[in-house]
């Protein structure tokens, strides 16, 4: 009898999503749906609900960014007096919300953020303090740059946050040429 040689079997379907071979000729883990195990109580805990391949609508991905953006953080924020400075400091919010929010899909660079924020948040409560803004506008601003106020709740899905930032792809250019808002520059300026 003639030895016989192996034939591979020909199927006509690729191997389902998240099975077959992965980086390297190993398999492919499938996803695990949900938070990882444990209780974390950073972003990153959310950060594991995306599902690889999963379908976006174009209007979701609108109302999203919309919902993200448009948070009661905004509201809290009492006139200060100078429509100037109000600009200034709700630009500034806007800002900082998606420097935050999508660098802490990098856990590098996010504390290097927050902590840069907190140092131009408390330069311009200063400004603010020195010319002599209402209590509670302060109050209001003191609260809605709090970098928890200006990250997304803990409960939001990894896909909206990831969808969030890439509406922001260069974001990171920005942070890094320093073309934002920073507030210990430009608030002194209105108040002269």
């Amino acid at each position: 009898m003639p030895p016989t040689t192996p034939t591979a079997a020909i199927s006509a379907s690729p191997p389902p999503r998240g099975e077959g071979l992965g980086v390297g000729g190993r398999p492919s883990e499938k996803p695990r749906p949900g938070p990882a195990p444990g209780s974390r109580s950073t972003i990153r805990a959310i950060l594991t609900n995306e599902v690889p391949g999963q379908a976006r609508d174009v209007t979701y991905s609108a109302l999203l960014a919309a919902l993200l953006l448009a948070t009661p953080t905004f509201a809290q924020i009492i006139p200060t007096g100078s429509p100037a400075a109000d600009i200034l400091l709700t630009q500034a919010l806007a800002e900082q919300r998606v420097f935050l929010t999508c660098s802490s899909l990098d856990g590098l660079a996010h504390p290097l953020i927050v902590q840069g924020w907190q140092s131009d948040a408390a330069a311009a409560i200063e400004t603010l303090a020195a010319n002599n803004v209402q209590a509670e506008a302060i109050a209001a601003f003191t609260k809605a740059a709090q970098p928890e106020s200006l990250l997304p709740a803990e409960d939001t899905p990894y896909a909206e946050v990831k969808q969030f930032c890439d509406a922001h792809t260069d974001w990171q250019t920005t942070y890094g040429r320093l073309n934002f808002t920073v507030l210990a520059l430009k608030l002194p300026q209105v108040f002269q």
